[in-house]
């Protein structure tokens, strides 16, 4: 299911408040029919409500980035963050350095976008992908980018082409662990003989 109205994507901030937990449940459960497996977020705004949407609709809930912190971890230390929405930069960093200290390692994420990109993903999809190609291109000392919203699955075989380092889309991630191990999260750069 899609509810673009969940998401102002012109803005800058994103308040996590009542009404907005409000708004998340209103428009999941406007959509069960019943045979649903699990609910996954696809917006990092509203990980932090994923277990209380759980404990609620008594399914499991899946936040956005889930998979992919797991598959950047096992790419070292220093991790080139791409966030397109910037009120979704923190909670993604968060849960990132989170999953590391639980395993007992630490992580550095660097941060490659500051501008709000997704404010023109649907009008201006090719200016979303030449912002996000040119920040991958930038970065610098990092073992991987972590591409973490599902908005930018479009542009990672073209981000890809900017670095040597893997580059590990959120969706593509979630896909995988959703098919079990058939599927790639990374696409490495020129893999071409």
């Amino acid at each position: 299911m899609l509810v673009r109205e969940l998401v102002n994507p012109r803005a800058m901030s994103f308040t996590q408040d009542e009404s907005a937990y409000a708004n998340l449940k209103r428009g999941v459960t406007a959509h069960l029919r019943g045979d649903e497996e699990r609910v996954i977020l696809s917006c990092s705004v509203y990980n932090a409500f994923a277990p209380r949407l759980q404990a609620e609709v008594s399914l499991p809930v899946e936040r956005s980035d889930d998979a992919g912190v797991w598959a950047v971890l096992g790419c070292g230390t220093r991790i080139g963050l791409a966030v397109s929405y910037p009120a979704s930069y923190s909670i993604v960093e968060e849960h990132l350095t989170n999953v590391a200290a639980e395993l007992g390692r630490k992580v550095i994420a660097i941060q490659l976008l500051t501008e709000n990109v997704f404010a023109f993903a649907d009008e201006e999809p090719e200016r979303y992908g030449d912002v996000l190609a040119e920040a991958v291109r930038a970065a610098r000392d990092v073992e991987c980018i972590f591409l973490a919203q599902f908005s930018m699955d479009p542009f990672v075989a073209r981000a890809a082409e900017q670095t040597q380092v893997p580059v590990i889309s959120a969706l593509e991630a979630c896909l995988q662990r959703l098919a079990g191990p058939k599927r790639v999260p990374s696409v490495e750069r020129n893999s071409a003989p």
